[in-house]
């Protein structure tokens, strides 16, 4: 008599599933909703800033596009408007304060000290004043770089306007989703009611309110502004004493690898090196195939669709794209020259070294924000 053996699963172990294969499954990675708002969003701040302002305009709008993208995350309307509202209001005061900074020279340096200390302060809350620190300093180091080609109200209007298509976009996506959870649930309540009677509303709990939030008075949280200010003190000085003309990139990179909540410096350190290099080598090669307008307006398309997907993909993959944007789409006339190639990369890799000198001696469990 043959001996059937039948075989079980290990207890504890879930049962293996086949993920998606091919084309599906690659397309359910791909968040469609915030492609298609990122693209339509950067392009439509290419565009408007170069109708309203010209080439001059197109940087602050371009930054306020790329700023507004980066704040599109899910949730409700209420915190959705409040991120918002924070990236438009730290990167409005970031423009007027880097815009009106006296400089070249050791004015800019001052600026760019006073806004890493105020961001580091601001920036150790909740998620929206974390986007108003950081905005406000990344948008600083930018008004430092125009120049004074603008006045410092119109390049606060062009960044809100290139802010502006994607709050509409995500204006319409909330009422969207919104009606259509109402529908859902009106069906559901309907269909509820005729099987069973609603049971008793239960009494509404005691509201609980959020700790108070006083910077001030966090000695950890002024450790990490100091640091902060330190950081892009030290990037602005050195930028300074290289290149002031275009003194900009290095305390921009500095602001933007340098996070005192993060416990991962080395790693974001060189994610930011290996993207900015990818990121440059890749603005080289399509400034050689830029022969129009209609050629950047496919680039801004293209590069717009792609950032919401790298960004959740790599740190390095952002990076990257993020240089493009600036180098091809945000400059007028983008860089061709090896000099100029070779200038951004020292700048950043000078810019990151300074995050890693900051950044390492207080890496300790005591001085770590939570």
């Amino acid at each position: 008599m043959p001996l059937h053996f039948r075989r079980h699963r290990r207890p504890g172990r879930p049962a293996e599933t086949v993920p998606p294969a091919g084309r599906a499954g690659w397309s359910a990675r791909v968040p469609w909703d915030r492609t298609v708002r990122s693209a339509v969003a950067i392009t439509a701040g290419l565009v408007g800033g170069h109708l309203l302002a010209g080439p001059a305009g197109v940087p602050v709008a371009v930054a306020g596009a790329v700023c507004s993208v980066n704040g599109d995350h899910s949730g409700p309307l209420r915190e959705r408007a409040g991120r918002f509202l924070a990236i438009l209001l730290g990167g409005s005061a970031g423009l007027l304060l880097g815009s009106t900074a006296p400089g070249p020279g050791w004015g800019q340096v001052a600026c760019m000290v006073a806004a890493g200390l105020l961001a580091g302060l601001v920036g150790s809350g909740r998620a929206a004043h974390q986007l108003f620190g950081l905005k406000f300093m990344v948008l600083t180091a930018i008004g430092m770089g125009l120049g004074g080609t603008l006045p410092a109200g119109r390049s606060v209007a062009l960044y809100a306007l290139g802010c502006l298509p994607m709050a509409l976009l995500i204006a319409i996506a909330t009422v969207r989703a919104q009606r259509t959870v109402r529908a859902q649930r009106a069906q559901g309540t309907h269909g509820a009611r005729r099987a069973h009677p609603l049971p008793r509303r239960p009494g509404r709990p005691a509201p609980s309110w959020p700790p108070r939030f006083d910077p001030l008075r966090d000695r950890r949280r002024r450790s990490a502004a100091v640091r902060l200010a330190l950081c892009v003190g030290l990037a602005a000085a050195l930028a300074q004493s290289l290149s002031p003309e275009h003194a900009f990139w290095l305390p921009l990179t500095a602001a933007l690898a340098f996070r005192p909540a993060d416990p991962s410096v080395a790693r974001r350190v060189t994610d930011r090196i290996l993207g900015t290099v990818l990121g440059v080598l890749a603005a080289a090669a399509l400034s050689q195939l830029l022969a129009g307008q209609w050629v950047l307006l496919a680039v801004a398309v293209l590069v717009g669709a792609a950032f919401p997907g790298a960004t959740d993909l790599s740190y390095a993959l952002h990076t990257a794209l993020a240089s493009v944007i600036v180098l091809v789409l945000a400059v007028p006339g983008p860089p061709s020259d090896g000099a100029t190639i070779a200038a951004r990369l020292v700048h950043t890799l000078l810019a990151c070294a300074i995050a890693l000198a900051v950044g390492l001696p207080w890496r300790t469990p005591r001085h770590r924000l939570t």
